[in-house]
């Protein structure tokens, strides 16, 4: 056989078998369809030969692979909420790459109409309810599984007055090649963080316990110093791990109704359209929208499995027509697995929130997540003492090799992901961004951090007031680096109008951070006010010094030393023990009989001294804690109030206590869901003493005869009108959210939300407390100002009532307040003059209060 003939067989082999592929259908075109807002991919969209009846979704990353026998001149990309996408086929290629990028669009299920019998949805999601027991994770009695998280911040929306910015110009160059691998159609972001997570996750279901072990992490971004803090923050599990089963899905600290919650068929349109295979399994596409697009619901699709009516996938949006402030989108895309128990748990979560510009030329924000879970191992359950910490961080986790992370990576990251993570070492090299960086730490934290010491909060810098009149002031603490079991703190200050120099130490040991167990003293000098006890300003910051502020009405002067310990022996309960002596030196008109017995000739003291022990309790069942540094944060509870109850022991006698009494004090807070009707929240208090003390020792009610709305305070009450050594008070507030005026058209664009207040106070004070503020013999005080300290009726309870309108500007509150009760109340027209003749009044029965907050 000659060569000429075998190579002729060859070349005719050869293009049989090609021509052979084209015939028989061998196509094959493969790309990726991302969004065009914020390049995060797309799932779930259908991808289509056009004039074909051929077609594929893409998968949970926006990646599809579509075959045929036939090709056509285009293909084209649907998905709901997405302009329709065209793109130009090559008909010579067998096999080809076609990237695509939509451009959002509004959608509506008004068009369909379902023209005879019930709509075909309503039977697939009945059947979601009735099989959710045996589909929802929470029939587990506990899971676990290896987790990868990945966390992205990008600012987008660049103005051209932004574009022009010397600090831009310096990156340009870096922000073109990242717009080129975006796409045609991607809009021009800047990454300037980005965060990876490896971690091991845990659940229990009874008692609710849970725990994120980050195993490694590696973060990059502008600003970061500390990527142990922020790895538990952004480790995924124990802030995106959303469940549709719940009636409501929870994030922002609103509460969305969820698409297959109990009340579906109340708050959703939904279209029964389509049947497709997902990893082999039949599932219905059922497409939803909101019936009221103001409330807090969401638009999108979902995939129900046709055998067991588990849900399998989830697409949900939430857009700018929400009752939300400052987001122009957030969604959620999850996809489920199924375990060997038959419950579902979440496989990947992709999560985004889309932040709006505050100014027509400032910049928007874009915040990405991306979650995967592998290595399901259910009910096997650790030891309770397993989960004390719901946050650990390795000693090691620390990782920034490239080849580690391209090998623990569940997936491969894309392009664009890998020209993200350069673009960010970019952006960080520039000084003046360093700068800004600083300045937003700042106000954001409140300190100016440096290697092992920070100095604030800068909060409490400054404040005039009546007494001090430009008081200034100083603090410092230190961090973990500069070391992990010491912590020092301190603060200085000053008052140009009283000229008195206040001061303030403390050192903290931490002996376990696993149980929390921390001992330590402190010494302080300071002004305070009468009525400002811990339990009424708790941890907000905010409002403690905005009290240094103004008339600061009840002033003293406090020599406070204390020593204390606490520890938390089981999850949820926090035990305290402390001793201190404390000075009450007050700068207003103040006296009480030291011998009742002797009537108005008693002799009289101004001042006094206290010696106490402290034993307190609190009970806060699944708060969620994480550590930064040497700080342990609170995330608050879910569902269940927060319970402080507290005892303490004065001993007369003892490093010149004055005064042996018995004081007990209980606190219960608590926030929850009223469905649709919106969110409330209380304050339960209760105090009691059988000991006869002066009156800032028994319970000041906090009064307030401002124009600002206090939550903890009585709005309609007088600076210390009431004092009680026996009571209950019960603060109550609701937020209607959009219940209301989402309902009113004019109204409903400018997302106002109702609220409502009602505080009611139960008290007395016996006869002998009483007797002891009596006047005695005169005292010559140097001070006018007097306040009554007078006593409720035990029979008639104080009642005040608000009502109002929140979110107006977005930040502003305005309130009106009508007192119910005791208003025939003898005060002081002017509390420097006697209780008498015109300098008699009586209380306000009706007040409008505002205050100014930051919400979502």
């Amino acid at each position: 056989m000659s060569k000429f003939f075998c190579a002729k067989s060859f070349f005719a082999i050869a293009f049989f078998l090609f021509s052979s592929q084209i015939v028989f259908g061998q196509y094959v075109i493969t790309g990726r369809v991302t969004d065009a807002s914020n390049g995060d991919p797309v799932p779930f969209a259908n991808v289509t030969l056009k004039g074909v009846n051929i077609g594929t979704t893409t998968n949970f990353d926006g990646i599809y692979t579509l075959k045929s026998k036939v090709l056509a001149d285009s293909i084209f990309i649907t998905f709901v909420g997405f302009k329709t996408r065209y793109k130009a086929v090559d008909k010579t290629a067998a096999n080809q790459t076609i990237n695509a990028q939509l451009e959002p669009a509004s959608r509506a299920l008004e068009e369909i109409i379902v023209r005879s019998g019930e709509n075909p949805a309503y039977k697939v999601l009945r059947g979601v309810i009735d099989n959710r027991e045996k589909n929802d994770r929470k029939r587990l009695t506990a899971y676990e599984y290896d987790s990868y998280s990945k966390m992205e911040l990008d600012v987008d929306n660049l103005s051209e007055k932004l574009r022009a910015k010397k600090f831009m110009k310096q990156i340009q160059g870096a922000i073109d090649k990242f717009e080129k691998i975006a796409g045609e159609d991607g809009k021009p972001v800047i990454p300037t963080f980005i965060s990876e997570t490896i971690s091991k996750f845990y659940f229990r279901e009874t008692p609710g316990r849970r725990k994120e072990m980050i195993l490694k992490t590696n973060v990059k971004g502008v600003g970061v110093k500390d990527g142990g803090f922020i790895s538990q923050l952004i480790g995924g599990n124990l802030f995106a791990n959303y469940n549709f089963y719940d009636n409501y899905v929870p994030f922002l600290g609103k509460d969305f109704a969820s698409p297959i919650g109990e009340n579906w068929k109340g708050n959703y349109k939904l279209f029964l359209s389509d049947t497709t295979e997902i990893d082999g399994k039949p599932c219905y596409t059922i497409e939803f929208d909101p019936k009221r697009p103001q409330d807090l619901v969401f638009t999108g699709k979902m995939w129900i499995d046709t055998t067991n009516f588990a849900l399998v996938e989830m697409d949900a949006t939430i857009g700018s027509g929400a009752n939300l402030n400052y987001i122009e989108k957030i969604k959620i895309q999850q996809q489920l697995e199924q375990t060997s128990e038959g419950a579902w748990l979440p496989s990947k979560t992709r999560f985004l929130i889309d932040l709006k510009e505050l100014t027509k030329n400032s910049a928007g924000m874009l915040a990405k997540f991306y979650i995967s879970n592998k290595n399901f191992v259910v009910n096997k359950p650790k030891d309770l003492g397993f989960y004390d910490l719901p946050a650990e961080v390795a000693e090691d986790a620390k990782e920034e090799d490239p080849t580690f992370w391209d090998k623990a990576r569940h997936d491969p990251l894309s392009i664009q992901d890998r020209l993200a993570m350069k673009l960010v070492d970019t952006v960080m090299n520039v000084p003046i961004v360093r700068t800004y960086v600083d300045i937003a730490e700042i106000v954001a934290s409140g300190w100016k951090k440096y290697n092992g010491i920070e100095f604030g909060p800068y909060i409490n810098a400054f404040a005039v007031n009546r007494v001090e009149g430009l008081r200034l002031r100083l603090g410092f603490r230190t961090n973990a680096k500069f070391s992990k079991d010491w912590v020092f703190r301190g603060f200085l200050g000053y008052g140009t109008g009283d000229g008195r120099i206040k001061y303030g130490g403390e050192v903290n040991y931490i002996l376990s951070k696993r149980h929390w167990t921390v001992a330590g003293a402190r010494h302080s000098f300071d002004l305070e006010r009468v009525g400002l006890t811990p339990e009424i300003v708790g941890d907000n910051k905010i409002f403690a010094a905005f009290t240094r502020w103004g008339r600061y009405t009840g002033a003293f002067f406090r020599n406070e030393n204390e020593v204390f310990f606490k520890t938390e022996p089981t999850k949820g309960i926090m035990l305290t023990a402390s001793l201190t002596t404390r000075s009450f030196d007050p700068l207003f008109r103040f006296q009480f009989r030291e011998n009742p017995e002797l009537g108005s000739q008693s002799p009289v003291q101004d001042h006094f001294n206290e010696t106490f022990l402290t034993f307190e309790t609190r009970f806060a069942k699944n708060e969620t804690y994480i550590m930064d540094g040497n700080e342990r944060i609170t995330l608050g509870t879910k569902r269940i109030p927060v319970v402080s109850l507290k005892y303490q022991y004065g001993m007369r006698g003892v490093l010149n206590g004055d005064f042996n009494y018995h004081r007990f004090t209980l606190r219960a807070y608590q926030t929850f869901r009223l469905g649709t009707l919106g969110r409330s929240n209380y304050t339960l208090m209760m105090g009691y003493t059988p000991s006869n003390v002066p009156a800032p020792l028994l319970f000041p009610h906090l009064g307030n005869e401002t124009f600002f709305f206090n939550r903890t305070a009585f709005n309609m009450m007088n600076y210390f009108e009431f004092v009680s050594d026996r009571y209950v008070s019960l603060q109550f507030n609701h937020n209607f959210e959009g219940f209301l005026f989402n309902r009113i058209p004019l109204i409903r664009q400018l997302k106002w939300r109702l609220v409502g207040t009602a505080n009611v106070l139960w008290g007395s004070q016996r006869e002998e407390n009483r007797e002891l503020m009596r006047e005695g013999k005169p005292l010559v005080s140097r001070y006018l100002d007097q306040f009554p300290f007078d006593s409720l009726d035990p029979q008639k309870p104080y009642v005040e009532v608000g009502y109002g309108i929140d979110n107006i500007f977005k930040i502003i509150r305005v309130q009106a307040f009508h007192r119910l009760n005791y208003l025939d109340h003898r005060l002081p027209l002017d509390p420097r003059k006697p209780l008498e003749g015109d300098n008699v009044v009586q209380p306000k029965g009706f007040s409008i209060k505002a205050s100014v907050h930051f919400a979502f």
